[in-house]
């Protein structure tokens, strides 16, 4: 078995009105950091989403072992920069990885990689 990171590190990703992208965004994160770290959270902001999203992403938490999964709902729609910063002032992480569109556009080794060269 590979040794696990040992730092806490946590993810902030967006979410407005991303219930088609979601739930596979999400199991995949859930994916790489339960593979890699022994500890993580992610912070899903939910800035003023209209669509299911929330419903998606409770669905898809259940599926965590040993991430821990929270939805910050911002009260009303905040825009990209309020409300990652508002997720980041709540992440505990040693690490934050913020990730800003759920469509994935990145090879899953690009976290880690990120990951080591910090």
């Amino acid at each position: 078995m590979k040794d696990k990171e040992k730092n806490f590190i946590s993810a902030v990703i967006y979410v407005h009105n991303s219930e088609r992208w979601i739930g596979e965004f999400l199991e995949n994160i859930i994916r790489i950091l339960e593979c890699n770290f022994e500890q993580s959270e992610i912070i899903c902001v939910n800035d003023g989403t209209k669509d299911d999203s929330v419903c998606v992403i409770r669905e898809i938490s259940k599926k965590a072992v040993s991430t821990n999964i929270s939805i910050l709902n911002m009260s009303a729609y905040y825009g990209l920069e309020a409300a990652m910063g508002a997720g980041v002032d709540l992440a505990i992480g040693d690490f934050v990885l913020e990730f800003d569109n759920v469509v994935q556009d990145f090879d899953n080794e690009v976290v880690m990689e990120l990951y080591n060269k910090a």
